[in-house]
């Protein structure tokens, strides 16, 4: 069967889900590993979800957060709550608990939903909220959910980096995202045949599009947990459950073709959307020959506030003229603008603020009134609004839009939006850092890092490696700096103000630990030092460094992994390395077999 019901803009996620449940009973709607879920089965353990929600806790509009490994009982979780006419707070299990804490504390939440997995960590994150598992409800004898929920009530509230040194929470009505896929259905033509990848976390605002896209379409949502999995595995699973569309971050997809091999192709992928980074025409010149003759490439534009309003779509035969991929032209009911500082409309060809129009932006910002009168502006013609993104870009002659980077000290590094702003408030509370900066810098490849530069207070001396322990505590992992620099003052301006293009370079040379490197011992250990280098990007690598912080970036480390593991001929015991993450252990582990 390949048909397609109508969007109704009138409609909640819910109601509309309801409607596929009801078309295609039988259809999978989610797999997870040997797990299948038909639409049926979705509707229900949603629907006796969402009951006991309302029997517990009492009608109204609520926010619920929720603490679940990736997998199925996520998706069903997001449903209940939606279904209950309440406000969804996903929180993500590999996130330090006092990030997870502000989320709680800062959206009111009633209660947390976990599972038997992670239900004693989520009465330490309670804050004396009611705890809910799971996996204890019991089936509901009747179901009566006849709970008045408007198309403009909110339904969740996603956090992403603040310049107040908090995560601010972008809230989005069931309005706003039943056009989200609304629009991308129609750009990427979904129907029920459709399989969708899903295997990024579920704090990344992303996660909207292939769950909804999915599950509002009759599609198959199929889950990975890519953070205990490795690039060889995720090409497999992807080929498995012949995943049709696919939405990659740039950086994460020159990962991905580094480790295919020439002729290996995705035959299943039809639609890949590439967003959150700088796409670029390299990028699509090397991903092709692994798709199928018909398929397309989107590089789509996006934000937390609007989603995705601009999209470039390109064929094998499209021709590219600039290193840059463009980012198209706006989808329907959306409006950009390219502004000047005074608010001007800019000539074409340059650059300029990008301004969104629309009636399908976010409500603004939980609780930060001052902040959303900032971002977002009230336009004449009612209902309608407009989002000052603060991203730098300009139209081309023929009317397509050019992404060229951010206005203020947002920046987007692996598809993440990250506020520089915070990671410097949250170095400025260590009780030995008189000043701090923090920008990104690109290394001697050509590989961004995150690095922060302090000025210790008088006579303090503050461990950089106690620093980075005290970020990662409080920062998920593509936050904390790679390197962090000491200096006596910062570049300032005549009125004070740091001049950040004035910081030095860091010592590109230099171990990121600040340790003495320990040298291979043999050629094994050389040829391993070699591999791990180039790939992690990271110089001077000692046999007895510990790998898994040297690049704080696992896509690479896997990629490291999987290329040591073709070359030596032999699957490697990843559980045992994570426990002894050193070129020395990994160099026994190859001698021994």
């Amino acid at each position: 069967m390949n048909s397609k019901l109508a969007f109704n803009v009138n409609q909640t996620i819910h109601q509309r889900f309801r409607e596929i449940a009801s078309t295609y009973p039988n259809s999978i709607a989610l797999d997870f590993k040997n797990i299948n879920y038909t639409y049926e089965k979705l509707n229900s353990l949603s629907d006796n979800l969402a009951q006991y929600l309302v029997d517990e806790l009492g009608a109204g509009k609520q926010r619920i957060a929720f603490f679940i490994e990736p997998g199925p009982e996520q998706i069903v979780t997001i449903l209940g709550i939606l279904k209950a006419g309440m406000t969804y707070v996903p929180l993500d299990v590999n996130f330090p608990m006092e990030r997870n804490i502000y989320m709680i504390v800062d959206s009111q939440c009633s209660a947390l939903i976990s599972n038997n997995l992670n239900a004693a960590q989520a009465r330490l994150l309670s804050q004396n909220n009611e705890v809910i598992n799971i996996n204890d409800i019991p089936s509901v004898s009747k179901i009566d959910l006849n709970i008045e929920v408007e198309p403009d009530d909110l339904m969740m509230i996603i956090y992403t980096s603040g310049s107040t040194g908090e995560p601010k929470g972008v809230i989005h009505s069931h309005r706003n995202i039943v056009h989200f896929i609304s629009r991308l259905t129609g750009l990427v033509d979904i129907n029920n045949n459709d399989v969708f990848a899903f295997y990024y976390s579920i704090c990344f605002s992303a996660h909207a599009l292939p769950i909804f896209s999915a599950l509002l379409n009759g599609s198959r949502l199929s889950i990975l947990d890519f953070q205990k999995e490795n690039f060889s595995v995720f090409t497999n699973w992807l080929k498995e459950k012949k995943v049709s569309v696919d939405l990659m971050i740039p950086s994460v997809l020159r990962q991905f073709m580094a480790t295919l091999k020439k002729d290996e192709r995705i035959p299943s992928m039809r639609a890949l959307l590439c967003g959150g980074e700088t796409l670029y025409k390299s990028d699509i010149d090397k991903t092709w020959s692994h798709l199928k003759k018909t398929s397309h490439i989107y590089n789509i534009y996006a934000s937390s506030e609007a989603y995705v309003c601009s999209a470039n779509k390109l064929s094998h035969k499209s021709i590219i003229a600039s290193n840059i991929v463009p980012i198209g032209h706006e989808l329907p009911d959306f409006e950009i603008t390219i502004i000047d500082k005074d608010g001007n409309e800019r000539e074409k060809n340059k650059v300029g603020e990008i301004k969104i129009r629309s009636r399908y932006l976010a409500q603004g910002y939980w609780n930060k009134k001052e902040l959303t009168s900032k971002d977002f502006i009230e336009d004449s013609e009612p209902g309608f609004g407009i989002f000052k993104s603060s991203d730098l870009g300009y139209r081309q002659s023929d009317g397509g839009i050019v992404h060229v980077g951010r206005s203020d000290s947002m920046v987007k590094l692996r598809g993440y939006r990250i506020d520089l702003g915070e990671i410097e408030n949250l170095m400025m509370q260590h009780d030995d850092v008189k000043e701090s900066a923090v920008v990104v810098k690109e290394n001697n490849q050509g590989t961004k890092h995150i690095v922060a530069y302090i000025v210790p207070k008088k006579d303090k001396d503050p461990d950089t490696n106690y620093l980075k322990i005290a970020v990662l505590r409080m920062l998920p992992s593509y936050m904390v700096p790679t390197y962090f620099v000491k200096l006596k003052s910062l570049p300032k301006n005549d009125i004070g103000k740091t001049v950040k293009k004035e910081l030095p370079e860091p010592d590109w040379n230099m171990n990121v630990e600040g340790k003495e490197v320990v040298k291979a011992e043999n050629p094994l250990q050389e040829d391993l030092i070699e591999i791990f280098e180039r790939i992690l990007e990271v110089n001077l690598i000692g046999i007895k460094d510990n790998i898994m912080e040297l690049g704080a970036d696992s896509l690479r480390l896997f990629v490291a992994f999987d290329e040591v593991e073709k070359k030596f001929g032999q699957k490697l015991d990843i559980d045992a390395i994570v426990d002894n993450p050193t070129i020395q252990y990994i160099s026994g582990l190859i001698s021994d077999n």
